[in-house]
């Protein structure tokens, strides 16, 4: 069995027996759920009153990505009406270990999705490789370690021209805006410094909580799981997926965790990303029964060898070469990054040829991951 396949049979007995035993307590006392966890991103979205498509995009290297799109408001929705003609398109793109639930998961004026929505937008909510729904490739499944094999960096440069291609030739916009939070942001930038042609597409560039460079990053967990290394152990042991969505493991933490045991959830969320005054304690337990969705394990690494390299660069796939002796002299079978990018180091991406789109940065104080 491999260590993946070990991992998910762990997962799914220590699940059960979780519920199994909550199910017991909930029995003598009543726990009340709210009746939005366990909804996906169409559910809920159907749930809130809106219309929504769910659409099918290939990149060019084979992965098969999901969108959920919002094509009415809920006015029109309710009216029974068709959409209006020559809506303006927005691309909403997730976090890393999210999914297109993180712009629906509150109520109506407090989701994001929605209040464009009704404001007349085109909505389109993208999903990563790798998350719950885009683990499909025309090449591999899920259990071929290669399926794994990608950062933000594959993200940037194969997800985020297909999927606004795409959106182009369905809405008919030429031009579409664009929101990114955290690595939505992240992913756009190498694509948009890649490819100007594509940035020039994009009308406005919304950056929510961005991360480039993170070696001033005051997330102490974080660094201090970059700093230990853990990436390189995880890929040691050959575990190249990570944290995968388990729908009986966020039903145990999600409805019965976060909704008995008062402020727990919320309190793990600041110890990751910071306190806040803005976080919708009661629908926490929403939000954990769809996150985490699932990445790779090289994904993560990525983020970590920015944090200690402080660096914003293509994937380092290591260099044991004496630099001294020149790059003529260092054989590839020592040094990946020569073999890859022809180099000791890999390039660092150039934001400052990035011209295009327009942009606008969102930081919050308190954010510190991002910081």
């Amino acid at each position: 069995m491999t260590a993946r396949l070990q991992t998910r049979a762990l997962l799914l007995f220590i699940a059960i027996g979780l519920v199994s035993a909550i199910n017991e307590v909930a029995s003598v006392a009543e726990i009340a759920v709210d009746p939005d966890v366990g909804k996906n991103t169409p559910e809920i979205i159907a749930a809130r009153g809106y219309d929504v498509e769910t659409h099918k995009v290939t990149t060019s290297d084979g992965y098969i990505l999901t969108l959920h799109r919002l094509p009415k408001s809920y006015d029109e929705t309710q009216a029974g009406f068709t959409a209006a003609a020559n809506k303006p398109a927005v691309l909403l793109q997730h976090g890393v270990v999210e999914s297109s639930f993180a712009w629906v998961c509150n109520y109506r004026n407090q989701s994001l999705a929605f209040v464009l929505a009704d404001a007349g937008y085109d909505v389109w909510l993208g999903n990563s490789r790798g998350n719950r729904y885009s683990n499909e490739s025309i090449n591999y499944t899920t259990d071929d370690d290669e399926f794994w094999n990608f950062s933000w960096e594959d993200m940037g440069l194969y997800d985020l021209p297909a999927v606004i291609n795409y959106i182009q030739d369905t809405s008919g916009r030429s031009t579409i805006s664009y929101v990114g939070h955290s690595q939505g942001v992240t992913q756009a930038l190498v694509g948009f410094s890649a490819n100007q042609t594509l940035a020039k597409s994009v009308s406005y560039f919304g950056a929510l909580a961005p991360v480039s460079w993170l070696g001033n990053s005051k997330a102490e967990l974080f660094v201090a799981l970059a700093d230990a290394h853990l990436d390189l152990l995880y890929q040691g042991l050959g575990i190249v997926e990570l944290l995968p969505h388990s729908d009986l493991l966020t039903k145990f933490l999600a409805g019965y965790t976060c909704t008995a045991i008062d402020g727990i959830c919320g309190s793990a969320i600041s110890l990751l990303f910071g306190t806040t005054t803005s976080l919708n304690i009661s629908h926490v337990p929403v939000l954990i029964s769809q996150t985490p969705a699932g990445t790779s394990v090289k994904d993560v690494a990525h983020f970590a060898q920015g944090i200690r390299e402080d660096t914003f660069a293509r994937y380092d796939y290591g260099c044991s070469c004496v630099q001294a002796l020149g790059l003529s002299l260092c054989s590839s079978a020592i040094c990946k990054n020569k073999a890859k990018y022809g180099s000791f180091e890999p390039p660092a991406f150039s934001l400052g040829d990035m011209a295009y789109p327009r942009t606008g940065l969102y930081v919050g104080a308190g954010d510190t991951l991002t910081e």
